[in-house]
């Protein structure tokens, strides 16, 4: 994978994605992983599907604590029935576009020349950047990110 970091228009655009989330990172190469389609990447270590993967573990517990700690008299379907809505790729999808997280994909060019970002790929960034946020800033910082995220997408 390519260094963004390298090319001082990629790290204006990293820049720029650190403003958008209101996160500045200190290991900025999460970042731009975060930020990395498969489509792109040499192989799919080289991509955010890793981080994805942890994003949406650590964005699901996020929300059930807080669902938890909202209603407390709600029982376990019930919340379980919100959480799955607010962790849903649709949610998620939303989320992204709220951030303007399409602005900084790195993206193949086969994605590239399509007019609207699938919403899998929207999901699954915002997911990656949670997980990114997560290992660089630790458990308070990711759930500020994440309640942040949601008061901007009126989640």
């Amino acid at each position: 994978m390519s260094n963004p970091l390298a090319d001082p228009s990629a790290d204006s655009k990293i820049s720029q994605c650190e403003q958008a989330i209101e996160y500045q990172f200190r290991d900025r190469a999460l970042l731009e992983l975060a930020l990395t389609h498969a489509s792109v990447s040499r192989t799919r270590i080289e991509s955010n599907e890793r981080l994805e993967f942890l994003g949406d573990a650590i964005l699901g517990a996020i929300i059930c604590e807080a669902l938890y700690h909202r209603f407390p008299d709600y029982p376990e379907g019930e919340l379980t029935r919100i959480k799955s809505s607010l962790v849903s790729r649709t949610t998620c999808a939303v989320v992204a576009t709220q951030l303007g997280l399409s602005r900084f994909l790195i993206l193949g060019k086969g994605l590239m020349t399509h007019q609207q970002i699938p919403s899998s790929i929207l999901a699954g960034v915002f997911e990656s950047v949670v997980g990114a946020v997560h290992l660089d800033g630790g458990p308070t910082v990711v759930q500020a990110f994440v309640e942040r995220a949601d008061r901007k997408s009126v989640v």
